[in-house]
């Protein structure tokens, strides 16, 4: 008999009864479709009689039966249910809503029928099925290389991969309406490139054009270039389909050419089934049958903190390879232009199809995924475009199910609304500490290790277990918040059952991952991660409105427990070891040190988390984590220090920041670069002196216009004709500038334009030129714009936690208003954060009378009004006359 790992699954209809479709494959490569029958959909419903009563004369309705189960909502003892079978998944909802408006509530009659198959068949995503009696069918449904009718199966959840096929796919259009977008119902498509992992008819990259000419293949027109697509889908069948933003776009052009040029667009594994697309909020969702829909664009932009995220930037970022630069208004004029040009967008596109597919495979972006369909038990295609509630959800149902509870219906939208108002009320967060703002040496970091896993744990925390407020047990577990359980002995919750579990098969894959290498270890790997972020996710799931578990009670039985156990860790720190606690944040607690010795460090740190963790309930471990040789916090979620981790190998470093961006895509590259060398200067070097210089020596390189121009680009996306943008943007004014100076090389709808502010007069917005332009002009960059707009911000919210003041930060001295002297207090001077606070000495201040403007908000002075008409921070400006003086006052 055969065996092959599970891909896709989907169901048909034959006689009005349901066929599940189990698409793989084998170890050796092939591509399998299991058909298996007679399994039938159900769900139940509460109030027998009634129920019963309006489904007498069903014909969908094949069985009633009474049950006994258990609600998962709130303590309780089983009752009575029925249980309805169906002939047809498709009448479920039909079914369900005629109960649900005569107020008779159904459960699990929300559940795709896909998923409760292999629910009940205990099948997960990329299980291995080994069909163990069976016979060969022979159909012309399917395009599989095997097809079996299946008796028997049984299931093997071993950790290896089958091999699968990839296929990326990139197309070119032209548009009919120069300057514009291409449109799928007016534009045709000119070109597609794609790119294999193995090899179809001799070739793993190829080009499909309906133009003549070298390095593509020539096809008369648009339809049979389709239809050849479809053609080498069906005969190399890939497992994946992938491409840069293929979900997005890719797929929906491809699909609206084929309705246009009247094919049937069938990308999948079943011949009658049509390839479906739909669109969620800004997002596309595309059902190919049998296939997984891979977009690196999505993944990457999910699981990478990039600057860009266009194919360019990624592919030079994570591959170091070089896309072209081709620009989408180039596209047209290459295409109707000379062989060489037309040999430069054939070259240009087959790039794009290689990196995409390249981004999959050399980065292994399935790895996660993969895992995360294991553990939550979804398909693989559930696992890369469904969210964390479909994988928490589909887990539970068999959890639930195998202890007999039933799962209760999705809340509606009134509901959801409801339990919002409510948590935003009453919930109550985690626990963060007050941090004391200065640059802290040697601080040792304890964690408490999976906080709320193990609070819910200790406690037996579940919506099965939370007891109502008649019901009680002598030995019944209490949380600081007043939420009371039943003891395990009673009844184990199944969260915690569920942590249990999952927490300990984490520890046998990394128990393993230390004998393993190469693809085994990666696999492993990617294993022990979805399981963290499984068991993570169950505390966020509790506490979601849209959760069918949700339970705020729950939500902060957790939370509350996870506060009272920071609070008194801290005070046994600061009571019993005689230690400060500088910092800490919901799971972890940042201790400054006696000593500078490392090893002395993690000996201490250790000792104290053992002696804590003796007198904490249950599970909750507090462990020695890592050391912050330098920690500076900004506020509460925000710090950045440079952390020592304790390894085999001895002590790794590297820098560790939370809640500061290094990197934000309206920033030029020059921020980036200084910050983090700022960050590289105050925590390595212990230099706030010298961060403060390298900061001014950038700031006047700048004003000298000794900066690449190229550190100074920001660049955006063209995505509507310039003139169509609500506001005045950089981006698109440059547009209009360069579209009037030279027609031919104005940038067009859907290309990336980088800009440069220029000093001048008018808005920032008109200001907005091409680097280019200003290097043959000569013109001059705005410095002041750069110091203050895009320098600055990052910069003085970091030397603000030392102490440092934007007008010291800038060599100015500290100003302050009139208004201020009074309540001036300290002689802000202190850049040192070690030195003690000195008294407070009464300010030397010299009142300065200002000639032009001065800012109402920071008191800074300008001879002259400023470009955009207010001050750089933003304030209103004062005019000062010999009629109307006004005066500054400056601390000396």
């Amino acid at each position: 008999m055969i065996e092959f790992q599970l891909l896709d699954t989907d169901y048909i209809l034959v006689d009005e009864k349901p066929i599940i479709r189990l698409f793989g494959k084998t170890a050796s490569g092939e591509s399998v479709c299991g058909f298996y029958e007679g399994f039938k959909p159900y769900f139940y419903a509460n109030d027998i009689e009634k129920t019963k009563e309006l489904l007498k004369n069903e014909p969908n309705v094949v069985k009633i039966e009474e049950v006994e189960k258990t609600s998962v909502d709130g303590y309780q003892q089983s009752k009575k249910v029925l249980k309805i079978t169906l002939q047809n998944p498709a009448k479920t909802v039909d079914l369900r809503e005629k109960l649900h408006s005569a107020g008779i509530r159904t459960f699990e009659s929300d559940i795709l029928f896909k998923y409760r198959f292999m629910c009940d068949m205990d099948i997960a995503g990329h299980d291995w099925i080994r069909v163990t009696e069976g016979n060969p069918v022979s159909t012309g449904t399917v395009s599989t290389k095997n097809t079996i009718n299946i008796k028997k199966m049984k299931i093997d959840k071993r950790e290896e991969n089958a091999p699968l096929k990839y296929m990326a796919i990139d197309i070119e259009c032209v548009p009919t309406r120069s300057g514009t977008m291409p449109e799928a119902k007016r534009d045709p498509v000119i070109m597609i490139s794609v790119s294999l992992n193995e090899p179809y008819k001799g070739e793993k990259n190829f080009v499909l054009a309906t133009r003549k000419g070298n390095g593509a293949t020539f096809i008369d027109n648009e339809k049979e270039m389709l239809q050849e697509l479809l053609k080498t889908i069906t005969e190399y069948d890939p497992d994946v389909l992938t491409g840069y933003n293929i979900n997005s776009f890719d797929i929906p052009y491809l699909l609206e050419r084929m309705t246009f040029n009247k094919i049937k667009p069938v990308f999948g594994r079943c011949k009658q089934k049509s390839t479906m697309t739909r669109k969620l909020m800004n997002r596309h969702r595309n059902s190919i049958v049998g296939r997984v829909i891979v977009d690196s664009f999505e993944i990457i932009k999910k699981d990478f903190s990039l600057m860009r995220y266009g194919l360019d930037f990624v592919a030079k970022e994570l591959l170091d390879e070089e896309k072209g630069d081709v620009k989408k208004s180039e596209i047209e004029k290459l295409w109707r232009g000379s062989q060489e040009e037309y040999e430069r967008l054939v070259s240009y596109s087959q790039k794009d199809a290689v990196l995409a597919l390249d981004l999959v495979l050399k980065l292994n972006l399935m790895d996660k995924y993969i895992a995360l369909s294991r553990v939550s038990g979804v398909v693989l295609n559930d696992s890369l475009g469904s969210g964390e509630t479909t994988r928490i959800e589909n887990f539970l149902l068999r959890e639930f199910n195998k202890q007999n509870f039933i799962y209760s219906f999705k809340p509606n939208q009134r509901e959801v609304a409801e339990r919002d108002r409510r948590k935003k009320v009453e919930l109550k967060g985690g626990f963060v500490i007050e941090p004391i703002k200065k640059l802290h040496s040697s601080v040792l970091v304890l964690d408490f290790k999976s906080m709320y896993p193990s609070i819910i744990r200790s406690f037996n925390i579940c919506p099965t277990t939370i007891l109502p407020d008649n019901v009680s047990f002598n030995d019944e577990l209490r949380t600081v918040g007043g939420a009371r359980f039943a003891p395990p002995e009673i009844r184990k919750g199944i969260a915690p059952k569920i942590l249990e579990e999952l927490m300990k098969r984490r520890g046998q894959v990394k128990r393993k991952m230390k004998n393993a290498s190469g693809e085994k270890k990666r696999v492993l790997f990617a294993n022990q991660w979805a399981l963290k972020i499984m068991a993570n996710a169950f505390y966020g799931h509790m506490g979601y409105p849209r959760a069918k578990i949700y339970n705020l009670d729950i939500a902060n039985a957790i939370t509350s427990t996870g506060r009272d156990t920071i609070q008194k860790t801290k005070k046994i720190i600061e009571d019993k070891y005689k230690l400060k606690v500088v910092y800490g944040d919901t799971d972890s607690v940042m201790i400054k040190a006696n000593t500078d010795d490392m090893e002395e460090i993690k000996k201490i740190g250790t000792k104290i988390a053992k002696e804590i963790t003796e007198d904490l309930p249950g599970v909750i471990e507090l462990e020695f984590e890592k050391v912050y040789k330098q920690f500076l916090p900004l506020t509460k979620k925000r710090y950045m220090s440079w952390k020592f981790e304790a390894t085999p190998d001895g002590w790794k470093d590297n820098i560790e920041t939370k809640g500061i961006e290094t990197v934000r895509r309206d920033w030029c590259p020059l921020v980036s670069e200084t910050t983090s060398t700022i960050i590289d200067i105050i925590l390595k070097k212990n230099d706030i002196k010298g961060a403060v210089k390298h900061f001014r020596e950038t700031a006047k390189e700048l004003a000298d216009g000794n900066i690449d121009i190229q550190k100074l680009l920001v660049t955006k996306t063209l995505t509507r004709h310039p003139e169509k943008y609500a506001g005045m943007q950089p981006h698109a004014e440059l547009v209009k500038k360069i579209r009037a100076r030279n027609p031919a090389e104005s940038p067009g709808v859907g290309d990336r334009v980088g800009y440069v502010i220029v000093k001048g007069i008018g808005l920032l917005s008109k200001r907005a030129e091409d680097p280019d332009y200003i290097i043959e002009r000569g013109l001059q960059v705005d410095s002041q714009y750069y110091i203050e707009n895009q320098l600055l911000p990052p910069l003085e919210r970091i030397f603000s936690a030392l102490d440092i003041s934007k007008s010291e930060l800038m060599g100015k001295g500290k100003q302050m208003s009139l208004f201020d002297v009074a309540r001036f207090n300290g002689n802000g001077n202190t850049t040192s954060q070690e030195q003690q606070t000195k008294p407070p000495e009464e300010p030397k201040v010299r009142i300065e009378v200002v000639n032009g403007f001065i800012c109402k908000s920071c008191n800074n002075s300008y001879e002259i009004t400023p470009l955009l008409g207010r001050c750089s921070c933003g304030g209103d400006l004062l005019l000062s006359s010999p009629q109307g003086p006004v005066s500054k006052a400056i601390v000396m």
